[in-house]
């Protein structure tokens, strides 16, 4: 079964967040120093915690050889993974 290609605005719509972010970043450089410094801690505390989570769950899904779902899911991973950077 061949997978049909995403119209262009559905692509667009997953780079959103992203482009929202960077909006929000630029216009803190007018914050008072402390309020900017408490918001990009929390975001990178955040993402640091979600990174590390996918991280630590991927690796022990390769860790766990003997089950018959850790192949599968590490090819559902990749496969998945490369359709959302495409």
């Amino acid at each position: 079964m061949t997978r049909r290609p995403h119209p262009l605005w559905m692509k667009a719509l997953r780079w959103t967040p992203l482009f929202a972010g960077g909006l929000v970043l630029q216009n803190l450089s007018g914050c008072d120093p402390e309020v900017r410094n408490a918001v990009l801690t929390g975001i990178q505390t955040s993402l640091t915690g979600l990174i590390t989570s996918i991280l630590d769950a991927f690796f022990l899904s390769l860790q766990d050889v003997g089950s018959q779902t850790s192949q599968p899911i590490v090819q559902a991973v990749f496969k998945n993974i490369s359709g959302w950077l495409a």
